[in-house]
């Protein structure tokens, strides 16, 4: 059975006869016969298709079961192998394959040249042999017989035939059988060869004349042919009307007499080519006035032997196209420069420079700025780890910046003090960023700006702040001290009036509560503008904290003849989430301010349900009342600072006109807005609402229990640490109604050495105080005094003296003036 499995080669099933040997029938008729049909095969048909035939013939003559046939070629290395061209009744296994060393180049070639048809081809002599097992021991044996026959030519082995596992094995007398149809089948397909590859070459010269009469034709280009005397002798030219005059006019004519005032420029372009051989290039203007061309012209020469004619070719092209790019070109460079001028002058009006580190070729590049910020010469090699150009205070920042920039790709933008090359000292502001291409970064750029004026002003405002912030804490000191011992005393005063002074003291304790109000309000103020006041967010009883701010004013109102109403939507929760101190210095704010401008009539206070769900509300809150009435012109500025309605007002009812501004700042940090109504005479309306939390859980929290503070520090050790002679006496007075055992002293150094004599179970002390302030006496305590605790009394309530006293891990602290109850219920947690 015909295996074949490749292509190009035909195959077919063959059931073999004996064949016909040297002992049968007339052999040397058969050649005969075959070598005959030979030259006519050759002549009607295609080499394959006769070695396909041939084949087949002779392994009929032979009584071969199987055989092949090819031409033997040379590979790139110029080693030999053999492209088969016929193959029938070859098993193809792996075997097989090994022994020919096959391959698929283009069909089947056989480079296994160790093998019996590899002696064939390389000695060009005929192989045979009935016992390949043992001529070829090296390979598993795949054929039973074989016989080789080298197809000649002239001598040289141009191919061979093969023929395979005849029964009995070959006689030698085969060879001479096979030669001359071998012979007679090289000879024929050298010639067939010969043929075919001049006819090839005369279709391949002809075509290639076709393709460039195409290729010439086909070319925006028009190309002349010259002679040596410059006479166009040939022209090709794919539209003839860009010709400025008919072809048929032009050849045969001298170049000069058709390029107009171009003609002594061609003609030097010629004679230079002539004489070194060099080509020429030069461009012109369209002679024609009315056409807006640009040409360019190239001359060169053609190639020739000693024995032709000189040559030469001139291609005119069309360049207008280009031309009118230049131009765009230059136009858009030149935008590109002033671009780049006013780019310079706005980044030099700006103090910004540029940077930028390419991470492909590893440039950095700085604009002429940055070179002008660290005063260097333009001719300084850019850098990018540029850490040199920094403060050593401050290069740190920079350095951790640029490894994230690196590493991470995590753009930076840092303010920093810069130190240029002759030592000047500016803040800058830098930053970084990658910059991607096609999803990889492969560079980096960023800005250098000079904010030395800025940060300066930005420096003094926070040192002038710092200073202010220092001012209201000595001031709120400097106030709040005596006002905590007048408080205090008439508080102690009281707890044993007599008849007579009973009046006075109520007087002295409501001058001193207004005066701490008056204090508060200023303080506050500072606060809020300094955006140092954060809002708490606790549970509280909303209706009581009405209640209580009711019942503050009721006497008031009473004693003016004036109604004072509540109203409270039944559906609005009892507990809710939020500041009720806040909220209480508004309404206590806009209630006061109520009852105090109103002298007849009635002041209302409103509570409504603007909307709600399951966990939260929004309340609206009114207060009208019916008094003076704030004139139209003023309603807008009312919640201005130190704003009222008019002098008169301030002279008749008093006041500094912060109440209102505060009330504004207060609800816009409840995320709200407070509006007004108001008529002359008739009375004002303040709106504002508010969205709380509300707990799942209504319980409403027990009200803490009043505190006794007779004999509460019984047997307590207590020093009292201030340099207020009347605030130690106020003290004392309060701690000897607790039993403790009291000892002064009058600042922290004194504190110190009394420490060192005996122990203490608490010690109460001021933060300004001379030689040792309070600060810096609360760590001796901690170490003299480890188990006794610390109670701040301090009349600086700013938001810096609260930090300072949580790092130092101060937990209970009272402002000035405090309430003796306050104190009470603070000391009622250590008691033994």
């Amino acid at each position: 059975m015909l295996v074949n499995p490749f292509s190009g080669n035909s195959s077919r099933s063959l059931p073999l006869a004996d064949g016909i040997d040297d002992h049968t029938g007339f052999p040397q008729q058969k050649a005969l016969d075959i070598i005959t049909a030979l030259h006519t095969s050759f002549a009607d048909n295609k080499p394959a298709q006769v070695c396909q035939e041939l084949l087949l013939e002779l392994i009929t003559l032979t009584g071969s079961e199987g055989g092949f046939m090819g031409a033997m070629e040379k590979d790139y290395y110029h080693q030999p192998y053999l492209e088969v061209q016929a193959i029938i009744n070859i098993h193809w296994h792996t075997n097989v394959q090994q022994y020919f060393g096959s391959r698929l180049e283009r069909g089947q070639h056989f480079t296994n040249m160790d093998t019996l048809f590899g002696k064939v081809l390389l000695e060009g002599e005929p192989v045979l042999s009935n016992h390949p097992d043992k001529d070829e021991p090296r390979y598993p044996a795949v054929f039973r017989t074989f016989l080789g026959i080298p197809v000649r030519h002239h001598g040289e082995t141009i191919g061979m035939i093969g023929l395979v596992n005849k029964p009995g094995g070959y006689h030698p007398s085969l060879i001479s059988l096979l030669q001359p149809i071998a012979l007679t089948y090289g000879t024929l397909l050298h010639t067939y060869r010969s043929r075919s590859s001049r006819e090839s070459l005369e279709m391949t010269n002809q075509q290639l004349v076709t393709e460039l009469h195409a290729l010439t034709s086909s070319l925006d280009d028009i190309v002349f042919e010259l002679d040596e005397k410059l006479v166009f002798t040939r022209i090709w030219c794919n539209q003839q009307h860009l010709l400025f005059f008919p072809e048929h006019e032009i050849l045969g004519k001298p170049m000069v007499d058709f390029v107009g005032e171009h003609a002594n420029a061609f003609r030097q372009l010629a004679d230079t080519l002539l004489r070194t051989g060099d080509p020429q290039y030069y461009e012109y203007a369209d002679i024609r006035q009315e056409m807006p061309y640009w040409y360019a012209v190239k001359m060169r020469m053609m190639p020739a032997s000693d024995s032709s004619p000189l040559r030469l070719l001139m291609f005119v092209q069309n360049i207008t196209q280009r031309k009118r790019n230049e131009l765009e070109l230059r136009q858009v460079n030149a935008d590109y420069a002033r671009n780049i001028q006013i780019l310079d002058i706005t980044q030099q009006m700006a103090l910004i420079g540029g940077w930028e580190f390419n991470l492909i070729t590893g440039q950095v590049f700085w604009t002429r700025q940055v070179y002008t910020l660290r005063e260097l010469p333009e001719n300084y090699a850019a850098i990018f780890n540029d850490l040199a150009f920094y403060h050593p205070e401050d290069k740190h920042l920079l350095e951790e910046a640029q490894i994230q920039l690196l590493r991470h790709h995590q753009p930076y933008c840092i303010d920093l003090r810069h130190v240029s090359a002759k030592g000047t000292v500016k803040w800058v502001r830098t930053t970084g960023i990658p910059v991607f291409n096609h999803d990889k970064v492969t560079a980096f750029r960023g800005i250098i700006m000079d904010i030395d004026k800025q940060k300066r002003a930005d420096i003094e405002l926070e040192n002038a702040a710092k200073s202010r912030s220092e001012f209201l804490s000595v001031m709120s000191h400097e106030i709040r001290t005596p006002l905590n011992a007048i408080i205090g005393i008439a508080g102690t005063l009281q707890d044993q009036p007599s008849t007579l002074h009973r009046e006075l003291l109520q007087n002295l304790h409501f001058s001193a509560n207004h005066l701490l109000g008056l204090v508060n309000d200023i303080l506050d103020l500072s606060k809020i503008e300094a955006g140092k006041v954060e809002l708490e967010h606790i549970p509280f009883d909303l209706r009581e904290l009405i209640q209580g701010i009711s019942g503050n004013y009721q006497p008031l109102a009473v004693a003016k003849g004036l109604q004072m109403h509540t109203h409270t939507d039944a559906g609005i929760p009892q507990l809710v989430q939020g500041d009720p101190v806040r909220l209480g210095q508004i309404l206590n704010n806009l209630v006061n301010n109520a009852v105090k401008f109103t002298n007849e009539g009635y002041v209302d206070l409103e509570l409504h349900i603007e909307s709600s769900s399951s966990n939260h509300v929004t309340i609206g809150f009114k207060i009208t009342d019916t008094g003076i009435g704030i004139p139209p012109h003023l309603q807008d500025s009312i919640f201005d600072t130190f704003v009222q309605g008019d002098s008169a007002t301030t002279r008749e009812y008093g006041g500094t006109g912060l109440g209102l501004a505060i009330t504004r700042k207060l609800v816009e940090l409840m995320n709200s807005r407070i509006t007004v109504e108001s008529q002359l005479q008739e009375g004002t309306s303040f709106r504002f609402s508010v969205t709380f939390q509300v707990p799942a859980a209504q319980d409403i929290p027990a009200r803490e229990a009043c505190i006794d503070p007779a004999n509460m520090l019984t047997g307590m050790q207590m020093l009292v640490v201030e340099d207020n002679k009347i605030n130690r006496q106020v003290m004392q007075l309060q701690l000897n109604k607790t039993g403790a055992t009291v000892t002064l002293a009058v600042n922290g150094k004194e504190a110190i050495a009394k420490m060192q004599e005996q122990a203490f179970d608490g010690i109460m002390l001021d933060l300004h105080m001379p030689e040792m302030n309070g600060y810096e006496t609360i760590p001796w305590i901690r170490q003299l005094q480890p188990n006794a605790f610390i109670l701040v009394l301090t009349a600086d309530i700013m938001p810096e003296a609260t930090e300072k006293l949580r790092q130092l891990g101060i937990r209970d602290m009272l402002p000035k003036p405090y309430k003796a109850e306050e104190l009470y219920r603070v000391l009622n947690r250590y008691k033994k």
